[in-house]
Parts: structure tokens; C-alpha cells; sequence
């Protein structure tokens, strides 16, 4: 039994340093000191303009505060846009059920449903706009309940206040912070783009498969933050708005790159050693890469010259194929098909990241929409929502009923994004239980003493950075977010400061009471789990693979492949914020994605031809069957006997064809049990 404690207490102690370690960067703290004087700053403007609520400006702040001033720009118009909607939402609900409490609370239930089922589909700050539209009408129309006529009134001063925090975060953070996510965006793109360039190095040599493994892991875990950091650089600086879609796009190559990096290195030692053409292509490809990395090591301002020469060397290889191809054996094909793939993945990332725009508009890039998970999450909303209401009726807990709805709707709507939701739920209860404590040591010790503002600022400014602090690190953020906002809600500052003990502590419980309602009803209605989320994506990824498989739908291959790519990086994130092992399910998402990418180009290849098109359907059939192998042989057989009465032109496609066949044995049988779903 001591040796076991011994071992809990080791592992606690253990992931307490991991938490705090972050928080003793000298970064970090001159954020959070940012941060303080923005928020004093929304509060001193609050207090100059006479608003409603000042306080409320400083918890915008706040909630928008990052220590990447591209982050701060762009989570504020998705505020301030969410606000607007949710205020104009609010003002309608009680104009339509002013007389009903019942069926208001019915209506609200079904707009934070929809709100968060709109949050869960979309994607980035447009995802939080959503949730913010529902959870606003909470903050607006809540507290008009028991004076329907003052909706409008509450709702514009809502408008107002959020507003100025945000004009005084951009404010503060322009002067203060300056353009670090379009540097820190830059420096990402070109440390990741050095690597990818490594891993297609080291996959022009053959043997190669287990070293690539690990490499493509670690850059596949980096590729989850690759979209963020791309959107609040869009947002802090207008050039690099109009390269956002050139920069997505190099995003979906560095995972077509990680794709076709371990099918390039598995053709290689099915050819055996490599002479001839494919000798001279595969050191052209080495010493196009070796000159990128050169170039990015150096820090050149441009990859254009890069990308156009790994242009000239994909074109050289396809041209292979246009020749005819009629003389090379199908390891062959296979390796050139394979390395002219590679070559291009990483022609689209280089030429993508490139410092002028792109010249022809690139095409915009489909996105995972999860319609179940939606569904459960509006669901889970929905009942919060009504339960929280039954409780504020059925005790007849007039205003406070209010301010426990108000802590139920925004926790419920933010936690439906979370991958761990019950444990992030505690975390806020602990840093509202926090936020109780030091507000009314505050509310009884401090304020009654404060005479003018310097001094009130002066008060203020510590448990304000320490709130900023640990909102920026990712596993204490709603630690401080359940601190920081309601220290300052429970608080109220303004002028005048009323002191009233008694309000301070009904406010108080009556928010715990809504936080540890939101707590409950994730641990019960319709459970999150961690691994149940990616149980959930990875059968998604299966779902599309066979519908591309059995033609259910009709695929374009960059919608179908970018697809795939966003599910790919959810999927990195749910296992990286779950701490779950994440090598097999990612083997499991690259194999999917790389048979995809092999059934899309069979298809293209054999488009114009529709005889040799319905020779390879019956061979797609065949994947999940026993004789798999002898069906494929038999399906290339005849592809090749078709071609032998073609003109070299046709038949050059069909060829290749026939030789990627039994690559798509090799990848099936690879990942057997993830794919048996799939094929049945």
C-alpha cells in the first residue's frame, strides 16, 4: 500500500511540475503583464464612458488575450461578430416570450443547440463566433427576465462593453507585441519545410521504412498547430491574407509529402538497386533537396527557385510515362510513379511558401463536417440548458437563477470543443472556487480602502496576470479562465463600488452551482471520452474510404484528399490533448490516406478509357478478399494484355496502372485490421 501511494504521489508530483514548468518563462509573464494593462485600460475607458458593467471589458480582454497579437485580432472580430449575433438573438427571444418564461428557456435551449452544433462543424475563431452567438444571449437576456423592457438596453451595453476590451487588446497588443505571429509563422513554415525535405531525402534511399516512421510522426504531431498559426498571421498582417490559401495549400502537401515518402522508400526496395533512369532521377531529386535545404539553412527570402526546380524534375518524370514506358518493368513504373509524387509534394510546399502570391487562385480545400458529433454535442447543450432552467423555476431562485444560467451556457458551449470536457468542467469549478476566495478577501480588506484608480489598478494588475498566465498554457487554461473571468465578475468593479458581502456570495454560489451542473451533466449526458473521439474519427476515415472504394459518391480527388488531411490533423489533436499513444493510429490514418491517394490516381489514369476502367473496378472489388493478391495479379494481367493493342500514348497510363496494383496489396495487408471494416 506505501509503495503504491508512493508511486501516486510520484506521478502527481510528476505532472504538477510538467503544468507548471511553462509558467516560469520570462515570455509568459510579460504577456500576462500585457495583458493586465489592457484589461485596466477597458476598465478606465468603462469607467471614463460610464458603461454598464465595466468590469465586463476587462474579462473580454481576457478571454482574448494571447501573447501572439495575430491570435488576439483574429479570436476579436469573431467576438465581437459572435456578441452582435447573440445580442440580436437575445433581443428577439424576449420580445417573442416575455410573458413565458417556460417557452423562453425552450428557445434558448434550441439556439445554444444550434449555436454549438455550428461551433463543432466549423473551424479556428469562426468555431468560438459560433459559440459566443449562443452562450450571449445568457449574459443579455438572463438578467431582463423580471424587466422585459430593459433588453435592449442590456443588450447594447453588451455590444459596448466587449467592444472596448477588444479595442484595447488589439491597442495594447499593436504597441506592445508587434507582428509575431507572422515571424513565428515564417520561422514554423521554414523549420518544418527543412524537415520535410530531410524525411524525402533519407525516402530516396531504399530500406529506409522504420527510420521514416518516427520522423513522420513528430512532424505529423506539428502539423496540428500549423492551421492556427497560419490564420493569426492572415489576421495580423493583410500580405499575408492574401497568401492564406497558398499556405494551406502547402499544409495539404507536407501531408501528400508524408504520405508519399514511405511508398516512394517501399517501391525502391521492390526495384532493387537502382540504374539507369531511375538512378539519374532519384540524384536530381537528391540534389534538388540538398539545394533546398541549403537555401532554407541559409536563410534565403525566396523558394520559388526551389519549387521551379523541383517543377522541372516532376515534369521530366512524367514525361517517362507520356513516352510510352512500354520498356521499363512495373517496379520500375512503380518507382518513378512513386518519386514523381514525392517530387511534387514538395514542389506545392515550397512553391506555397514562397513570398510573392500565388499567380493563378488556389483551390479552396474541403473540410471534416461531423454531423453525429454535432448532433450530440447540441444535444448535450440542449439538456443543460433545460435542467439549469428547471432548477431556477422549480426554487424560485429569482436573479440568481440568472447568474447560475450564466455560468451553465458558456461552459456547457466551450467544453462541447473540448476532447477531456469533464476534467476541464473541474478545473473551472477549482478556479471559481479560487476566484470566490481571493474576490472577497478583495470585496471586505482591499477595496473599501482604495480611493482612487493608480491604487485600484495597482490591486488589481497581480491576480490579472496570473489569470493571463495560466490561460496561455493549454492545460491549466480553464484553471484560469474559471479564476480570471469570475475574480472579476464576482468582483464588479465599478464606479461607484457597491460592497455588499451577502450579493458577492450568492453570486458566487449560484455560479459554482452552474459550473458543477455543466460538470454533471458531461459526466452523464451523452459522455465525452477521449478515446471514444478518436474511436469516432478514425471509423469516419474508414466511412469516406469505403465510399470512395464502392463509388457511392462522386469524389473529386483534392476535395476527397483535403478532406482527409483536416480529419488527419483533428485526429492529431485529440490524441495529443488525450496524452493517448499516438503511432498506430496514425499509421492506421497515413495507410487511409495513402490508398485513397493510389484509388483516386488508378482512377484518373484510367479515366479516358472505359474497358480498362471497368478492368480495375472489379479489382477494387477484390481488396477484401482472401485471394486479394491473385486477383489484383490477374486484374494486372489483363490491364497489360488490353494496352498490348493500344498506340504507345494510350497505353502508357494503363501500364502504370497495372504496376500500382499490387502496391495497393502491399497497404492493405499492412494495416489488416484497420482496413477489414473498410472492405468487407
Amino acid at each position: 500500500m506505501t509503495a503504491v501511494l508512493a508511486t501516486r504521489r510520484a506521478a502527481f508530483a510528476e505532472q504538477l511540475r510538467a503544468a507548471l514548468e511553462p509558467l516560469a518563462a520570462p515570455t509568459l509573464w510579460a504577456h500576462a503583464a500585457r495583458t493586465a494593462i489592457a484589461a485596466l485600460l477597458a476598465l478606465w475607458l468603462a469607467f471614463v464612458f460610464q458603461l454598464d458593467t465595466p468590469y465586463s471589458a476587462m474579462t473580454t480582454v481576457l478571454i482574448v488575450s494571447s501573447p501572439v497579437q495575430g491570435m488576439i485580432l483574429a479570436k476579436s472580430v469573431y467576438r465581437l461578430g459572435g456578441t452582435l449575433l447573440g445580442g440580436v438573438a437575445g433581443v428577439t427571444l424576449m420580445a417573442l416570450f416575455a410573458q413565458a418564461p417556460a417557452l423562453f428557456l425552450l428557445a434558448f435551449a434550441f439556439w445554444l443547440a444550434l449555436a454549438t452544433a455550428a461551433s463543432t462543424l466549423l473551424r479556428g475563431f469562426r468555431s468560438y463566433g459560433a459559440v459566443l452567438a449562443g452562450y450571449t444571449v445568457a449574459l443579455v437576456a438572463l438578467p431582463a427576465v423580471d424587466r422585459p423592457a430593459s433588453i435592449f438596453t442590456l443588450a447594447m451595453a453588451r455590444v459596448a462593453v466587449v467592444s472596448l476590451g477588444v479595442v484595447s487588446s488589439a491597442l495594447v497588443g499593436a504597441l506592445l507585441t508587434g507582428h509575431g505571429a507572422t515571424r513565428g509563422l515564417d520561422k514554423l513554415l521554414r523549420a518544418m519545410l527543412a524537415e520535410l525535405f530531410a524525411h524525402g531525402r533519407l525516402a530516396l534511399q531504399p530500406g529506409q521504412g522504420a527510420a521514416l516512421r518516427p520522423q513522420r510522426r513528430a512532424l505529423g504531431l506539428r502539423m496540428a498547430t500549423l492551421e492556427s498559426s497560419i490564420q493569426f498571421a492572415a489576421a495580423e498582417d493583410p500580405q499575408n491574407g492574401a497568401r492564406l490559401a497558398a499556405q494551406r495549400d502547402a499544409a495539404a502537401a507536407f501531408f501528400g509529402a508524408l504520405t508519399a515518402a514511405p511508398a516512394l522508400s517501399e517501391a525502391l526496395d521492390a526495384a532493387g538497386a537502382p540504374d539507369g533512369l531511375l538512378a539519374e532521377a532519384l540524384g536530381e531529386a537528391q540534389s534538388s533537396l540538398d539545394a533546398g535545404l541549403a537555401a532554407l539553412e541559409s536563410g534565403a527570402e525566396d523558394l520559388a527557385g526551389v519549387a521551379g526546380r523541383l517543377a522541372r524534375l516532376r515534369a521530366r518524370l512524367e514525361g517517362v510515362f507520356e513516352a510510352g514506358g512500354a520498356s521499363l518493368s512495373p517496379q520500375i513504373i512503380v518507382a518513378v510513379d512513386r518519386l514523381a509524387d514525392l517530387v511534387g509534394e514538395l514542389e506545392r510546399a515550397a512553391g506555397g511558401l514562397s513570398r510573392d502570391a500565388p499567380s493563378e487562385p488556389v483551390r479552396r480545400q474541403a473540410t471534416h463536417l461531423d454531423w453525429p458529433w454535432a448532433g450530440r454535442n447540441a444535444a448535450r447543450a440542449a439538456v443543460a440548458v433545460l435542467l439549469g432552467g428547471a432548477l431556477w423555476i422549480g426554487l424560485g431562485w429569482s436573479v440568481f437563477g440568472a447568474t447560475m444560467m450564466a455560468g451553465v451556457a458558456p461552459t456547457t458551449a466551450l467544453l462541447s470543443l473540448r476532447e477531456r470536457p469533464s476534467a476541464d468542467a473541474m478545473d473551472f469549478v477549482w478556479g471559481v472556487g479560487a476566484a470566490t476566495v481571493l474576490g472577497l478577501f478583495y470585496l471586505l480588506w482591499v477595496l473599501p480602502q482604495i480611493t482612487g484608480f493608480p491604487l485600484l489598478a495597482l490591486w488589481l494588475a497581480p491576480p490579472l496576470m496570473v489569470a493571463a498566465a495560466l490561460m496561455a498554457n493549454p492545460r491549466l487554461m480553464f484553471l484560469g479562465t474559471g479564476f480570471g473571468v469570475f475574480f472579476i465578475t464576482l468582483l464588479g468593479p465599478a464606479n461607484p463600488m457597491v460592497f455588499d458581502p451577502a450579493n458577492f456570495l450568492n453570486a458566487a454560489v449560484a455560479t459554482m452551482s452552474g459550473v458543477a451542473l455543466t460538470s454533471l451533466v458531461y459526466r452523464t449526458v451523452l459522455p465525452v471520452d477521449a478515446r471514444g473521439l478518436r474511436r469516432h474519427l478514425l471509423a469516419e476515415i474508414r466511412r469516406d474510404l469505403a465510399d470512395l472504394l464502392q463509388r457511392r459518391k462522386i469524389h473529386l480527388a483534392f476535395e476527397w484528399e483535403t478532406r482527409m488531411h483536416d480529419r488527419m490533423r483533428l485526429l492529431i489533436a485529440r490524441l495529443r490533448a488525450a496524452s493517448i499513444d499516438s503511432d498506430s493510429s496514425l499509421r492506421s490514418g497515413f495507410a487511409a490516406l495513402r490508398l485513397g491517394r493510389d484509388v483516386l490516381r488508378l482512377r484518373a489514369l484510367l479515366a479516358a478509357d472505359p474497358i480498362a476502367d471497368g478492368i480495375a473496378r472489379a479489382a477494387l472489388s477484390s481488396l477484401g478478399r482472401a485471394d486479394r493478391s491473385a486477383a489484383l495479379a490477374r486484374t494486372g494481367a489483363a490491364l497489360r494484355e488490353h494496352a498490348a493493342g493500344l498506340d504507345a500514348a494510350q497505353a502508357a497510363p494503363i501500364l502504370r496502372a497495372a504496376a500500382i496494383l499490387p502496391v495497393l496489396d502491399a497497404v492493405v495487408a499492412g494495416r489488416r485490421r484497420f482496413f477489414r471494416e473498410v472492405l468487407q
